[in-house]
């Protein structure tokens, strides 16, 4: 069974240039946050996988301030539905990765900052499945 290392999730108002950090425009079509992933399996929050070694659960943890809250996720590029999220409360889940078919998949975590109007940052990291 895959050992997929914890993913902490930061997110900061007004964007970051510090290394890692990706810079998104917020649901209210304003704001700029940047968010930065660590952990993984390439230390991004990615996940890399090798089908067929069993499935793989990786715990997220959002380690950001706490008006910022996990509201959702959604899943892009995963026709084979690998991908399923296993929520638990609006700071910490886990994504679990079936992991029986190859693909190139992402994540993404909806952040909700209760602090600026409630409105919602994407975060999405990278999930490859590989051929054995």
């Amino acid at each position: 069974m895959p050992s997929t290392p914890n993913i902490n999730l930061d997110i900061r108002i007004g964007g970051s240039s510090d290394p890692g950090w990706h810079n998104v425009l917020a649901s209210d079509n304003q704001t700029t946050y940047g968010y930065c992933y660590t952990g993984g399996d390439d230390s991004a929050g990615g996940l890399i996988q090798t089908v067929n070694q069993g499935r793989d659960t990786a715990p997220i943890q959002l380690i950001a301030d706490p008006r910022y809250q996990i509201s959702g996720h959604t899943f892009k590029d995963d026709p084979q539905n690998q991908l399923s999220w296993s929520g638990n409360g609006n700071r910490a889940g886990a994504i679990i990765d079936a992991n029986n078919a190859v693909e190139n998949a992402e994540y993404s975590i909806q952040v909700t900052d209760t602090g600026n109007g409630n409105c919602t940052i994407p975060c999405d990291p990278q999930v490859t499945n590989k051929p054995q």
